[in-house]
């Protein structure tokens, strides 16, 4: 889709590269932090039982001989800690080597305290149990009785020497043997955790990746949706955006924080008087390209994660579709119409004919036969204006530069009905680009022409003057006569079916070229100069950038 700069990260998410067989879910980086982690509390766990042995805090045994024992391995163990943190902040080992190769030195290490001090009464043997049970979480398994066995080995062979040598009694088997029941309860206990720890992971890892599907989808379908779409947040940030929305509002391609501002002051606008008045379901505006369009609001989240989801309905197409449906209709209509009136209408025109053909036909009869046929020839000029409107295609949009096209049209109006060049003049400021069906374009300016030299008097006193600029952002082509003034009763009625000034007229030219404006996206509307005459203004929406289909004029 068109999406937002901050595109769905967890779209494509990489496969986790494993350190151990934990799971897909469980990633490197994971189980680095969780080791450095166990390696910062054995180290701090060696540096405080130096710091208690340097304050005489620990109940040590009465000869020299067990005291320097229990500093030598208190020592060695904060060493050996300090060398393995280089490895495990800068991993090149193997993850399950270093967390076995800890554990082992941790139950050696106190095994050897224990016999130094007072032994299992010392309490230095419960150090080993959070050994154990960290080592249990961080490797999956069934490798948590092991090291429960090994601690639990250790302890008895501690016991048995510290026997041999007359320093306990045997009941201090005893006190191993719980020691070591201790060891294996939270050794069992640990690798329940660390399986339901990884159930869990490995639950809110699927949920994650159903999530990141679900929104890549969700982003997929606003994408192809043919409503703008606009999620903003209250700073004025916008956070998604469908394609139909950049072209609705004028831009033609994505940019990098972008704000509501930015898009369209006008919907800003809409936005701020939303916030101010919440029951309005819907607003209305124009965005900068010249569309009209309505906009709807709806409150999103909660928290910061507030924010504002933002329907644009184009206006201007739905009511292009609405036409289309119309005229589909009248289409459908006429054609049965013109079929039952045209058979008819041409006997009674050929009858006409043949009367006036006749040697015999006196004055006032060859009259009556002259307003029959003109009268025919009306209603079947009228018959073909509803055709030509029923029959009405989409409109080919291409882009048009409209002072080139008008330059030749006027042109070509100026040649086909033999008018002198004064009699018809071009304004033009700038060049102004549409996106528009040339055909259709020219059917509505000849129209326009047209009327405005059959409503302007005699040839001589003739002038019309056609004006192109930019008007609050969209394209005007204004047609202006110096004809008698419309009265303002009539105004409202120019643009209705079947209304004419001219009794010659059919009263559907004005009508088919407002239905032909809108068709386009524009519109046709009628004003009264300040120094007489009369002016039809046509506007239509500028040419967008992202249209880069160029027509022939």
């Amino acid at each position: 889709m068109m999406p937002l700069p901050d595109k769905d990260r967890a779209e494509n998410p990489p496969k986790p590269r494993l350190v151990h067989a934990r799971g897909a879910h469980r990633s490197e980086r994971d189980s680095w932090n969780s080791l450095k982690l166990f390696l910062l509390y054995r180290i701090g766990i060696s540096f405080v039982l130096l710091l208690l042995h340097s304050f005489g805090a620990l109940p040590l045994g009465e000869s020299a001989s067990d005291q320097h024992l229990f500093l030598l391995a208190a020592e060695v163990l904060f060493a050996v800690n300090l060398l393995l943190a280089p490895i495990v902040f800068l991993p090149n080992m193997p993850f399950r080597h270093l967390v076995s190769a800890q554990v082992i030195i941790d139950i050696i290490a106190f095994s050897v305290m224990m016999y130094a001090s007072t032994g299992l009464e010392s309490g230095i043997g419960l150090l080993v149990v959070p050994s154990i049970a960290g080592a249990s979480l961080l490797l999956p398994g069934n490798m948590a009785p092991f090291y429960a066995a090994f601690a639990t080995l250790a302890v008895f062979v501690q016991a048995g020497i510290s026997i041999l040598h007359g320093r306990h009694e045997l009941f201090a088997l005893t006190q191993a043997g719980i020691q070591g029941s201790i060891f294996f309860a939270v050794a069992i206990l640990a690798m329940k955790m660390a399986r339901k720890a990884l159930a869990s992971e490995e639950l809110a890892w699927r949920r994650g990746q159903d999530f990141a599907d679900l929104s890549q989808l969700t982003r997929h379908i606003v994408e192809q949706m043919d409503t703008a779409v606009i999620v903003t947040g209250k700073d004025g940030r916008i956070r998604l955006i469908n394609q139909a929305a950049w072209e609705l509002l004028g831009h033609d391609s994505p940019r990098q924080q972008v704000t509501i501002s930015d898009l369209s002051p006008a919907l800003q606008t809409l936005v701020k008087r939303w916030l101010q008045d919440r029951k309005a379901s819907s607003l209305r505006g124009t965005a900068p390209s010249g569309r009209e369009f309505e906009a709807k609001f709806i409150p999103i989240g909660s928290g910061r994660q507030r924010a504002i989801l933002i329907f644009l309905d184009d206006l201007t197409r739905r009511s292009r579709q609405l036409h289309e449906v119309k005229l589909a209709a009248l289409g459908r209509l006429t054609a049965s119409i013109a079929h039952e009136i045209r058979n008819p209408l041409g006997a009674i025109s050929h009858a006409a004919q043949l009367l006036q053909e006749s040697e015999a036909l006196s004055d006032p009869d060859r009259r009556l036969a002259n307003i029959i046929q003109s009268n025919t020839q009306r209603m079947n000029q009228l018959i073909e204006s509803v055709l030509n409107l029923s029959r009405r295609r989409s409109p080919d949009t291409r882009r048009l530069d409209l002072t080139t096209w008008l330059q030749q049209t006027l042109t070509e109006f100026l040649r086909q009905h033999e008018l002198g060049e004064d009699s018809l003049t071009l304004n033009s400021t700038a060049a102004v680009h549409v996106d528009v069906d040339a055909q259709q374009l020219h059917q509505i300016l000849w129209n326009l022409l047209r009327n405005a030299q059959l409503h302007s008097g005699t040839s001589g006193n003739l002038h019309i003057e056609v004006r192109l600029g930019t008007l609050d952002g969209r394209a005007s082509i204004d047609v202006i006569d110096n004809g008698a003034t419309i009265p303002p009763n009539l105004r409202e009625q120019l643009f209705e079916p079947f209304f004419s000034t001219d009794s010659r007229g059919t009263g559907l030219g004005l009508y088919l070229a407002r239905e032909l404006a809108e068709a386009n996206g524009g519109s046709l509307e009628y004003s009264a100069p300040p120094d007489g005459g009369n002016c039809f203004r046509i506007r239509l929406p500028l040419s967008s950038p992202a249209h880069a289909k160029e027509a022939e004029p």
